[in-house]
């Protein structure tokens, strides 16, 4: 497959110090639904995720454990990879930093910045946040606090290593200002742009093994670590093989589109393109930059006692219905909140008395009047038809393309709206019982190839339901979603004579 054919995406690498939390798993989604989608559209799709595994914060919370800092990172890093599994993410590798595979491959990257004289010692001190692992200036302080942490920095004095960022000041430039969509949302891409026009400083790129044992050997010199950015971000060529005897996967899918919380979008889209440009490497295809989630109005806090455990979410409430919520109520490219109201709310609206109910009173009603099959069809409605090829999909299509889900699924709640419509205006009982039946009949089937189609879109967000939907249709789950999208949107015979299969109520009241 040609590599214009191919898709590669990746989340953060979640910091493994801690549980998962709500936060990790809206990311998660994000990225799952933007990998089903890209496989819809035919491409050959190669989606990451991961645990960073080494540094300051992981170091102290293995020693308060009173563990050993591999023991207790095995034990946080398998929570991570189950609640992939528990939310029904469809990632295909799921990278540690522990891993010999990373190790390597980030050695190789040191050594391929230091030949190219990016990378050099000298003794430092500075104010450096345990939280961000990372050193600030005064100017990054707020009123001497770390503005995301609200906790002074430590003054450390080290010598270590430092990659000179400053050199590739101009060299971003251009990247920014030849390509304006290189971050997403364009509020992110200003805010990073803004940043690199008042200048870059050198950064520090080691620790010293005495302060700090946990992390991977600086090449050839055992007395240092590599600094924490530099790296967990080569996680992302690392896992498709850059630095083994085998870089087939890195040399297919690379470069990738990067899913980041906008807490960390100056490490991605400053330092890691520098980074990939001293290794003389292919920089990034986009960083797409998503915001927070608060719980009733307020940001998520322990003290508060609001935050929200992502397992125990879908433990209360049906998998499916939580992907959907998020993904309806929570814009990518913004804050947004969850509360339980809302959450419920939505569920009756658009899923029991939308969704679910349509789906129900069509295949009731293919049962009671068209012998259990999908009728076939006498008479064409172009308009309906019209609209769905030159309104729903065009805009389905141009929202999902752009991480717009929030106005994706709101057109496709559009077609749902329509369809329930259309079987108020023309009562299709009242058509049976003066004998019509073939009016029935057409009815039933352009409702019928409407679920279908709205199957297609929906299933990014909610697989299940759409396998569901299709199989109550009569069709193969496994031919339908082989097919081209393109070939999904036409109206043909499709489903005609196919048996439903009614089966349950997809959303049960709650």
């Amino acid at each position: 497959m040609k590599k214009k054919d191919t898709y590669y995406l990746t989340t953060a690498i979640a910091y493994a110090n801690a549980a998962p939390h709500i936060g990790f798993a809206l990311e998660l989604l994000y990225s799952d639904v933007m990998c089903r989608y890209q496989r819809l559209l035919g491409k050959e799709v190669h989606f990451l995720t991961g645990t960073d595994e080494h540094g300051q914060k992981i170091f102290k919370a293995a020693e308060q454990s009173g563990q050993d800092s591999q023991s207790f990172t095995d034990e946080q890093s398998a929570k991570f990879s189950e609640l992939a599994d528990l939310w029904n993410i469809s990632n295909d590798d799921f990278i540690r930093t522990t891993e010999d595979r990373h190790k390597a491959g980030a050695q190789k990257f040191w050594l391929a910045s230091m030949k190219n004289g990016d990378i050099y010692k000298k003794t430092y001190t500075g104010l450096y946040c345990v939280g961000c692992e990372s050193f600030k200036t005064e100017k990054d302080l707020v009123d001497g606090l770390c503005p995301d942490h609200k906790k002074a920095p430590e003054i450390l004095q080290e010598e270590n290593y430092f990659f000179r960022l400053s050199n590739y000041q101009k060299l971003l430039e251009k990247l920014f200002e030849k390509n304006k969509s290189f971050i997403v949302p364009a509020s992110r891409f200003n805010e990073m742009y803004n940043i690199l026009k008042n200048g870059l400083e050198d950064i520090s790129v080691s620790r010293s093994k005495e302060k700090l044992p946990w992390g991977i050997t600086v090449p050839n010199d055992p007395t240092q670590v590599m600094y924490v950015w530099f790296d967990a971000l080569t996680n992302y060529i690392t896992a498709l093989g850059y630095g083994s005897a085998d870089e087939t996967n890195f040399e297919k899918f690379w470069p990738a589109v990067h899913v980041i919380g906008k807490e960390i979008n100056r490490f991605h889209s400053l330092l890691w393109p520098a980074m990939l440009m001293s290794a003389g490497l292919e920089t990034p295809k986009q960083i797409a930059v998503h915001g927070w989630m608060t719980v009733d109005g307020q940001k998520m806090s322990k003290s508060v006692g609001n935050v929200i455990n992502p397992a125990e979410l879908t433990a209360e409430y049906q998998l499916e219905a939580v992907r959907y919520f998020l993904v309806r109520e929570i814009p990518f490219n913004d804050d947004g909140d969850f509360s339980s109201e809302k959450f419920r709310e939505r569920y009756t609206a658009d899923l029991a008395n939308g969704l679910g109910n349509f789906t129900s009173r069509v295949l009731t009603m293919v049962e009671k009047y068209c012998d259990n099959q999908i009728p076939a069809v006498a008479n064409i409605d172009n308009n309906f038809i019209n609209f769905i090829k030159t309104e729903i999909w065009p805009n389905y299509l141009k929202n999902m393309d752009v991480w717009n889900f929030v106005h994706a699924y709101e057109i496709v709640w559009k077609l749902v709206a329509a369809c329930d419509q259309m079987i108020s205006d023309r009562k299709p009982w009242i058509l049976a019982k003066e004998g019509k039946i073939q009016e029935v009949k057409d009815l039933l089937y352009h409702l019928c190839e409407a679920l279908r189609q709205i199957a297609i879109m929906i299933y990014p967000v909610m697989p299940e339901t759409s396998e569901k939907l299709i199989t109550q249709l009569g069709l193969d789950v496994n031919i339908e979603l082989s097919k081209s999208l393109s070939d999904l949107q036409e109206w043909v015979d499709l489903t005609v004579g196919n048996k439903i299969n009614k089966g349950e109520i997809l959303f049960p009241r709650l």
